[in-house]
């Protein structure tokens, strides 16, 4: 029996995420062994997206509170994070604040080029 790493079922993951962005008109990069905020960079007229990428549970509060550091509430900087369960469809919340319930579904059409 072959046993995945959580390296790359989360790699799996952020190209689900990437696929899912571009097909939506985002230009996308990962960052590879990401130690920052973002796993995932989309970019769209408008609208920069630093997405978290998660398998199945929320960022815990400090790494959702760095994230909504670096985007600072502008609007023009979205903190999202994507939660793909297995065997679920792949999910995005919009962070608007630090704690667990403090998040808004959104959808990568909102803002179309």
């Amino acid at each position: 029996m072959d046993v995945v790493s959580h390296y790359s079922d989360g790699r799996r993951i952020e190209y689900i995420v990437i696929d899912d962005l571009t097909d939506n008109g985002y230009q996308c990069t990962r960052a590879a062994s990401s130690k920052g905020v973002a796993d995932v960079i989309a970019i769209k007229p408008g609208q920069v997206c630093l997405v978290n990428v998660k398998r199945t549970t929320m960022p815990g509060p400090d790494e959702r509170r760095r994230l909504l550091d670096v985007c600072n509430g502008d609007g023009y900087l979205l903190p999202l994070v994507a939660l793909k369960p297995l065997r679920k469809r792949l999910e995005y919340r919009l962070l608007t604040g630090p704690g667990p319930k403090d998040w808004l579904t959104w959808t990568p059409d909102e803002v179309m080029t």
